[in-house]
């Protein structure tokens, strides 16, 4: 939990000491996660953002900070954070769109410098993508990772009290849970931590423990804002000491009595529910109990308060929880069935109408998702109705919200008639060995369901969805699992019929090569959605910024062509080095891959919840998974080729290729310079020349996919803007000479 200002204050009053990391040299490290990722300056590119969401070279950064930690023999042990109830105002959350568009107008100008730096305060580098992609790859990694069921600091406070671990690193705001000592910087070059000691605070400023968890509740929290006697004025400085002094004269359940002149009721009942939620998450939030192996409520009593549902939602089934603190699903489904709200609080970096239209358009596969965990668990999850509020129904006015006759609801999809894969380790291992492969992935399944219908099979001639197939003789090892896995995908994403037969999408992409066969199916899924095409994106509230000279609707066919191949083509990953993305971004490829990300992480959602519903069916199934099973690390980023996930990640691509595509189309230098300007131009991309060939590859690819499917699924339009901007595509390629 962040504590507005407690750690300025703290350094302030010089409360932060500095020790030898050496004094950890064989102990068990807990570790915040998300506190420990955003200390990482090489992570911090400012242009991650626009670029899709991640920095480049992520993992290898990581790794070399985990060598760190090797190299001193200090185990560390990652918490991440689990199903955490949103923030009940913006006062970390604010987007600052002002700054955003100084940015862009910035960048329009050539002031690649101070874009940098607005681009750098009004985005944030430590999103749930992000999060997800790292977890994976520690765990890979052999990392000692634990995704909490709800705080991660509560978690690493049990853990510190049960011995598990030595020391924490984490923010100042863990001292509100009980801890007596914390680190909250780790300097590997000067080998020295910065540590606070909750009793010398509560010494020097004479306070008890309730006093300080007072003090700290009045500056202001995610959960409860700052008390209104400390907002002096709009100018001057917050200061903490205020908040001291005014803990100390009585304690913050008096002073709520005494509340000040506020201009609403309704912000005084915000204030108010705040302070009560803040307490009941500081002395009650659930852990994951060792001793146990239950999860219950953090205090010692382990009664739970009255509210909790309220807050936290519904408790949930063992089952489930154990899924989650395996880190086999993330939190975002688990929470929606428990608190029955899916926030969409992330603002996309190019706030567009068709990001809000797709919001509401995925909506269908959520409720797939939702319904495939809901369908093991009691009858109250399975029609429970769970409210959607998106970044733009602001979180101060959510009671209006609530009340507003415009409020959309998902409920999980009722999931009885689902295809019974006659799939087991025997007939998966003949089947990689007819293929000559060893990995399990979306070619090998249609290939095989391909080969099946020729030979009537008994993957289709013995399919059901009765459940006549044995459980037990179904999905009996790794690869098993895999396999079923991504046939419910393939049904869910309707690349094979209800009947079990394969549709004219499955039967395009089955003949895409197997390296482009997840960026050609993400580039299906955006033209089912109406989103893959040449026309320029509508604003949504705010007009784009003039500087960045936008295209507006209609435009003529050049324009098109070049926004459709840049869009296209960025959705091939580029190999890049590490360190920051020292080139442009574009505004276009931006607002692009906001709508990317949101798809991307939609069938993430499938991906998890198909597995999911296999092992809630039989949780020893887990002991079948290894390490790598959703580990997203790209080749060429410091991660063996073979490390990719078991089953589908569906990585961020970031639009890099697609910001080189439009300087490969609107290079105007002689044909000799081209690579050489090319590699002097994008310093952080390894081997731009060969991606620039594989992406024209899936250019092409795409273009045949989209000329098979049009007539039957109504794509001719898109179809012909695909062929006009291959012959733009064609004239360049030949004009410099390139890959003809």
């Amino acid at each position: 939990m962040r504590v507005r200002h407690l750690q300025s204050h703290l350094h302030d009053e010089r409360l932060i000491y500095k020790n030898k990391l050496q004094a950890l040299q064989g102990q068990r490290l807990g570790i915040d996660a998300i506190h420990w990722l955003r200390s990482i300056q090489a992570l911090k590119d400012p242009f991650a953002d626009a670029l899709g969401g991640v920095p480049p070279g992520i993992f290898g950064v990581v790794d070399k900070e985990l060598e760190g930690f090797r190299r001193l023999q200090i185990t560390p042990v990652f918490i991440f954070q689990g199903m955490t109830p949103g923030p009940k105002h913006s006062m970390f959350v604010n987007r600052m769109d002002q700054q955003m568009m100084d940015a862009w107008s910035f960048l329009a100008k050539g002031h690649l410098s101070e874009a940098q730096k607005f681009f750098a305060i009004s985005t944030s580098r430590i999103n749930g993508d992000f999060v997800y992609f790292i977890f994976q790859h520690m765990r890979y990694r052999g990392c000692e990772v634990f995704q909490a069921p709800y705080f991660a600091g509560t978690q690493l406070v049990h853990f510190a009290e049960q011995g598990a671990v030595q020391a924490v690193f984490g923010p100042p705001g863990l001292l509100l849970f009980g801890l007596t000592k914390a680190i909250i910087n780790i300097d590997f070059q000067n080998v020295v931590f910065d540590w606070i000691d909750l009793e010398r605070i509560l010494d020097k400023w004479s306070l008890n423990r309730e006093q300080f968890v007072d003090a700290c509740m009045l500056a202001g929290t995610e959960y409860c804002l700052t008390f209104p006697y400390l907002q002096v004025d709009q100018v001057a400085r917050f200061n903490f000491d205020v908040a001291v002094n005014v803990a100390k004269q009585a304690p913050l359940v008096r002073w709520m009595d005494t509340f000040p002149e506020v201009p609403t009721q309704e912000i005084k009942a915000d204030h108010m529910e705040g302070y009560c939620v803040c307490k009941l998450l500081i002395q009650s939030s659930p852990v994951y109990h060792v001793k146990e192996n239950v999860v219950r409520p953090f205090s010692s009593s382990g009664v739970v308060p009255s509210d909790y549902p309220a807050v936290l939602g519904a408790l949930l089934p063992n089952s489930l929880y154990f899924l989650i603190v395996s880190g086999v699903l993330s939190a975002k489904l688990p929470q929606a069935l428990a608190k029955g709200e899916w926030l969409d609080k992330s603002q996309p970096l190019v706030d567009t109408q068709e990001y809000r239209q797709l919001l509401a358009d995925v909506s269908d596969y959520r409720q797939r998702a939702l319904g495939l965990i809901a369908r093991h668990l009691p009858p109250y999850f399975r029609t429970k109705r769970i409210l959607c509020k998106a970044f733009w129904e602001h979180l101060q006015n959510r009671r209006s919200c609530d009340s507003g006759s415009n409020r959309r609801y998902l409920q999980p999809e009722k999931m009885q008639d689902v295809i019974r894969w006659n799939i087991n380790a025997t007939n998966v291992a003949q089947e990689l060995d007819r293929q000559g492969i060893k990995k399990v992935d979306f070619k090998f399944c249609l290939a095989w369901h391909a080969n099946e219908v020729l030979q009537e099979g008994p993957l289709i001639k013995d399919l059901g969805r009765c459940g006549h197939i044995p459980e037990n003789n179904r999905g009996n090892d790794t690869k098993a699992i895999s396999a079923i896995v991504h046939f419910m995908l393939l049904e869910h994403l309707g690349l094979i019929a209800e009947d079990g037969a394969m549709t004219v999408l499955g039967d395009v992409l089955k003949d895409s090569p197997r390296q482009l066969q997840e960026p050609c199916l993400v580039a299906l899924e955006m033209m089912k959605f109406g989103i893959l095409s040449g026309e320029p994106f509508e604003a949504a509230e705010r007009p784009f910024p003039e500087q960045v000279r936008y295209p507006q609707p209609p435009v003529d066919s050049n324009t098109r062509s070049l926004l459709l191949l840049s869009r296209v083509m960025s959705l091939v990953p580029m190999k890049l080095r590490h360190g920051m993305w020292n080139a442009d971004v574009d505004f276009d490829l931006a607002a692009f891959h906001s709508l990317v990300r949101l798809v991307k992480r939609v069938l993430r959602y499938l991906t998890e919840a198909s597995l999911g519903s296999i092992l809630l069916k039989n949780l020893h199934r887990v002991t079948l998974l290894p390490e790598s099973l959703l580990c997203a690390s790209a080749p060429g980023e410091s991660v063996e080729d073979d490390s990719r996930g078991v089953l589908p990640t569906f990585m961020l691509p970031r639009a890099c290729m697609g910001i080189v595509c439009l300087f490969f189309l609107k290079y105007e230098g002689d044909a000799v310079s081209f690579p050489r300007e090319l590699v002097q131009r994008f310093p952080c991309c390894s081997r731009p020349m060969e991606d620039l060939a594989t992406a024209f590859l899936f250019w092409d690819d795409l273009k045949r996919c989209v000329r098979k499917i049009a007539e039957p699924l109504g794509a001719q339009e898109l179809a012909a803007d695909m062929e006009a901007a291959s012959k733009v595509l064609a004239r360049k390629r030949n004009e410099l000479g390139l890959f003809r």
